[in-house]
């Protein structure tokens, strides 16, 4: 019976013996702006996350902590931070994390400053009674974010992926248009024949 007891405490030993210290860096990343796109001279919320096993103390941006206080020591944290764009230039980010063990991980993530609107591109329009059925695709160097028809004053969000090419279909009535957003913010609207 004492042979029996003994065993458990053994295999605890021996696993505990085989546990490896946590010596990872966390994982930090951006998930906004969406595409990495920034306007020239606009103020930018920007958002991420970090993980790490034992827990992430400290998450810094250019320097500056953005880790909230009830974040702080959690496997996973979510952060924001105001980002002013140049109005020319590169825009580089550097995002530093720690964790409760001290390993600490740097990111450089570099932002396109992106003013240039996305393409609508109507490809064709058919007729059919007062419906007019247009085709085309939207474009933009960095990323489509969102594509609605304007019809009157009412806004309907198109179901569409995002992307750097984007293809779509609507059915309208003569006098609608396109409004399409891209990743930085920036947009466009193009009238449906």
């Amino acid at each position: 019976m004492e042979g029996m007891l003994r065993r458990p405490l053994y295999l605890l030993l021996f696993l505990a013996s085989c546990a490896r210290p946590d010596t990872a860096p966390p994982q930090v990343s951006l998930v906004e702006p969406l595409g990495g796109g920034v306007a020239p001279g606009k103020s930018v919320l920007a958002e991420g996350y970090a993980f790490d096993p034992s827990g992430v103390v400290s998450v810094r941006v250019n320097g500056q902590e953005v880790l909230p206080e009830g974040e702080r020591g959690k496997r996973l944290v979510h952060f924001r931070f105001r980002l002013q764009a140049p109005s020319s230039g590169q825009v580089e980010v550097r995002l530093q994390a720690e964790d409760a063990l001290g390993n600490r991980a740097e990111r450089r993530l570099p932002l396109t400053l992106d003013a240039t609107p996305p393409k609508i591109r109507v490809d064709r329009v058919e007729r059919e009674g007062g419906l007019l059925r247009a085709y085309g695709v939207v474009e933009d160097n960095v990323g489509v974010e969102r594509v609605s028809l304007r019809e009157g004053g009412r806004w309907v969000p198109l179901s569409l992926p995002k992307g750097t090419s984007v293809a779509f279909v609507v059915e309208t009535r003569p006098g609608a248009s396109l409004v399409a957003v891209d990743a930085a913010g920036n947009r466009a609207v193009r009238s449906v024949p």
